[in-house]
């Protein structure tokens, strides 16, 4: 499904082949050796806080690994562990989370990691901290860069751009079955993204308590490439039909930049890897993107700028019908689209491709 903008034809191709991709990559390459200027005492620092955030589910995979040959000795503490994570604290994730690590999000140290990506975080209308919001984050890229420095720490000043609101981040619920890995989530602010989480950050913590969704989710992830702006959004309506429920503002927020991080492998570069990883993904409900980047699997040094749309209202049902659910839908997409060509001449001056809705 394309999109046009009133007076402009977007009728490009699903994806772009790969002549035109290699092209991309060559320029894409040159703006980001460019972009990086000379080197500067702090950008070790924004180097480490890029890995330290990148890394952590790595690191948690090397201490599972450590803590299996040292098991005879370490065995009362994984009790120990076990008993509070899957038993005294298997709610939290589905009860709004907690603040008890939230000193990790507050660490000044994050500063480097916005300095590294020049994040921004730009405000379009003012949100009423009386009212609660279920905030749609687009696209997904790889890692979702752009949720650090602009919606999970502070150090792009989001309590001041929004005073009174109080969000917190989504995600599957396979990462709490995860030992360690479900308490560094909560360390950043996450709950889960079942619709019974939802409904209780939504309706029971009062005024001001809002969520953020990644719409696009793994299919999305596999369609980030720099230069492009894919989305997965048109059977998405899980989150629409929550928001009527609830009663939330629907928030749409893009974020320019977040594809433009990684190259990966394509349909139009690897159509039978591109098989398999389609494949993959329906199986286990997330992707697995072969990329490269700056050096490796680390990120590129671009920009990244998320841009919060105006709040759109709903009216609140406990049932509401698939029709309302649909022009609800269809409301939220035309506002996501125009919140895009809004501000893409501006921040997506390097495109290649404009948006569009794929599935």
């Amino acid at each position: 499904m394309s999109l046009k903008e009133p007076s402009d034809s977007l009728d490009s191709p699903r994806f772009v082949d790969a002549p035109a991709m290699q092209d991309s990559s060559v320029k894409a390459k040159a703006t980001a050796t460019k972009a990086i200027g000379p080197y500067r005492k702090s950008d070790i620092f924004e180097i480490l806080a890029v890995l330290c955030y990148t890394c952590i589910p790595h690191i948690e995979l090397l201490l599972h690994v450590w803590f299996f040959y040292n098991w005879r000795y370490l065995w009362p503490f994984a009790v120990m562990y076990w008993t509070f994570a899957y038993f005294i604290d298997v709610d939290t994730p589905y009860t709004g989370g907690t603040d008890r690590w939230r000193f990790i999000r507050d660490w000044s140290f994050w500063k480097y990691f916005r300095d590294y990506f020049s994040a921004e975080l730009i405000k379009t209308a003012d949100l009423d901290p009386r009212g609660n919001y279920l905030f749609g984050y687009h696209p997904h890229g790889i890692y979702c860069y752009g949720l650090l420095p602009n919606f999970i720490t502070d150090v792009n000043n989001f309590s001041g751009l929004f005073p009174g609101i109080k969000l917190r981040m989504t995600t599957l619920d396979l990462n709490w079955s995860i030992p360690l890995w479900r308490e560094s989530q909560m360390a950043f602010g996450v709950i889960s993204v079942s619709a019974k989480s939802l409904k209780h950050v939504l309706t029971k913590k009062g005024p001001g308590w809002s969520t953020m969704v990644v719409v696009g989710g793994a299919d999305e992830a596999l369609l980030s490439y720099p230069g492009t702006n894919d989305i997965v959004i048109d059977r998405r309506k899980g989150f629409i039909k929550i928001a009527i429920q609830t009663g939330a503002s629907l928030v749409p927020v893009f974020t320019f930049g977040e594809n433009d991080l990684f190259w990966q492998v394509t349909d139009a570069n690897a159509p039978s890897i591109r098989k398999i990883q389609n494949s993959l993904t329906k199986k286990m409900t997330f992707s697995l993107p072969l990329i490269w980047g700056r050096f490796g699997p680390f990120p590129r040094k671009v920009k990244i700028v998320s841009v919060v749309g105006a709040p759109i209202p709903v009216t609140k049902q406990e049932n509401p019908s698939r029709e309302y659910v649909a022009a609800v839908h269809k409301q939220y997409v035309d506002a996501l689209v125009k919140l895009y060509h809004d501000h893409k001449d501006k921040y997506a001056v390097d495109r290649i491709s404009e948006l569009k809705i794929v599935k």
